[in-house]
């Protein structure tokens, strides 16, 4: 990389030196012709012929080199010819000009640097060398006189030409020098600048980058990751999420909402001074804790569950033994009495006897703890069968628009018929839950998502509020008339003993969705 940025430096720098040389020959010959203008009645244009020759030759061989410069290159001897002619031009045109010399001179100088810019120190007293032979022999073959201080003249224009020649070379040295670091420190700033880009690119957290408007100057991969794959940038953050602090501060939890499901967000805000940027700017980081929030919510409902059911498990027991009691004496009672109103009031109270005694046994088999699942199920056919059940379900309604988005296998260890008791009550219930609702859909979804099998229910029915939300998996706490209260909570029940994780979200007048993650096993 470092060499390739070299070869251009090198390359713009041999076709700036080509021009100046050319530029140089245009400025003897309009200084001369200004003169000979000036002077065209002494003028012998037959003398100055030879003059208009050496500048044309002089032109073309720099228009030759300019068009073969990266193949002069390779040849550098080649190149450094075209100095050497170049001062033997500048010396003959002394004698063919009848210039002063003092403006050859200059030329001469000029010539050397630009030698000592392109060939370093070396090249440049080499030059030097040619310099002085060239223009000693042209002085002194040349048209003006000699005066007495004319040698002493001379020797003072050769040393300065090799004083010309050393802090030309220096000077190149230097500058070579000095581009080497420059492009070193250019591709470090480069790297450093793709390194940092890397880093926030692939940052596990969200990071956003905005003014004090809220425009969105720049976000990373993660922050897109986080907004279903949208990027923020150009967005007025402050529009977008409503909730989003307006000032810097440690830590607020805010909540988005997109058409697939509500996120909780984490976000911290801190301010940060920028050199290139006017205005006052910030950064915030953004963490995703919807997982970490529904798994603390899971822990927290577990832990009530079983403590309730431990509870209720005991009660449960207590009141079996006095029903016991109060059916045997009822019993006794109907035996001793022939009054029709007595016996018909006594075989009611029997029959509730009954009724509790099968809801206790029923909440006692709730209580008691699942056996673990050994056998392969697989929740794409145990789908289909559940809602194969439902639409030939004549006591639930019948007009429910109906998605299903299932792969074509999705196996996790677990028991079919409890299984199929656990989505048949949560389907259930959502299709009474849409039983007053003018259009009904009801959607499922099956797909694989780290490890887990992800199985969504959702309902377009009446939703719950916060306080039943929270309650839906006690038991005996039911919204319905005729209900026990227990349906759901064997539901949960059978899908904790089968390692899944229960997310639900529920509106009120929007719908209900369920999320079951099932632990994936490889078939």
């Amino acid at each position: 990389m470092i060499a390739a940025v070299g070869s251009q430096r090198n390359y713009n720098q041999r076709l700036i030196v080509a021009f100046s040389r050319i530029s140089l020959y245009l400025l003897i010959l309009a200084v001369s012709q200004v003169s000979f203008l000036l002077q065209k009645s002494f003028i012998n244009w037959s003398l100055v012929a030879p003059f208009y020759a050496i500048i044309c030759l002089a032109l073309g061989l720099h228009v030759f080199y300019v068009h073969y410069l990266d193949k002069l290159a390779e040849r550098r001897w080649l190149y450094f010819t075209g100095f050497i002619l170049d001062s033997l031009f500048l010396s003959l045109l002394i004698t063919f000009s009848g210039l002063n010399q003092s403006l050859f001179l200059f030329l001469h100088l000029v010539n050397i640097l630009l030698a000592g810019l392109v060939f370093q120190s070396r090249g440049a007293l080499a030059m030097a060398l040619f310099s002085s032979i060239f223009f000693t022999l042209a002085s002194l073959f040349g048209p003006e006189m000699k005066a007495m201080n004319y040698v002493f003249l001379l020797a003072l224009n050769n040393i300065a030409f090799f004083s010309v020649a050393g802090l030309s070379g220096y000077l190149s040295e230097q500058l070579q020098f000095m581009g080497v670091e420059l492009t070193k420190t250019g591709l470090t700033l480069r790297e450093i600048q793709e390194l940092n880009k890397a880093i926030v690119g692939h940052m596990p957290s969200g990071l956003l980058t905005f003014n004090r408007q809220g425009v969105v100057l720049q976000d990373n991969l993660s922050a897109q990751k986080i907004f279903a794959g949208r990027t923020l940038k150009d967005t007025n953050i402050f529009e977008f999420l409503p909730e989003f602090p307006t000032s810097v501060t440690d830590k607020k939890d805010i909540y988005w909402k997109n058409s697939e499901e509500t996120k909780i967000l984490q976000v911290s805000v801190s301010s940060v001074f920028s050199p290139v940027i006017e205005g006052d700017l910030y950064i915030a980081q953004i963490e995703d804790l919807t997982r970490v929030k529904q798994l603390e919510y899971s822990v927290r409902q577990n832990e009530k569950m079983a403590a309730i059911g431990g509870l209720a498990a005991g009660i449960a027991h207590e009141i079996r033994n006095p029903l016991a009691g109060i059916s045997g004496s009822v019993e006794l009672l109907s035996q001793t009495t022939s009054n029709d109103d007595d016996k018909k009031l006594m075989k009611i109270i029997l029959r509730e006897i009954d009724r509790l005694n099968n809801l206790i046994t029923e909440f006692l088999d709730y209580s008691r703890p699942e056996e673990p699942p050994t056998d392969p199920v697989d929740l794409v056919s145990l789908t289909k069968e559940v809602m194969d059940n439902m639409q030939t379900n004549k006591a639930i309604r019948q007009d429910v628009v109906t998605k299903i988005e299932i792969p074509e296998k999705a196996v996790i260890l677990g028991r079919r018929d409890k299984l199929k008791q656990a989505f048949l009550n949560i389907i259930i219930n959502a299709y009474q839950a849409m039983d007053s609702v003018p259009v009904a859909r009801f959607e499922v979804t099956v797909k694989y998502e780290g490890k887990f099998w992800k199985v969504v229910l959702k309902d377009s029915g009446c939703g719950m509020s916060e306080s039943t939300r929270r309650r839906m998996f006690e038991p005996f706490h039911t919204t319905k008339s005729k209900g026990t209260g227990l349906g759901l909570a064997v539901t949960h029940k059978i899908l904790e003993g089968h390692g899944a994780q229960i997310f639900v979200e529920s509106e009120q007048g929007v719908g209900t969705t369920f999320t079951l993650l099932f632990p994936a096993v490889s078939v």
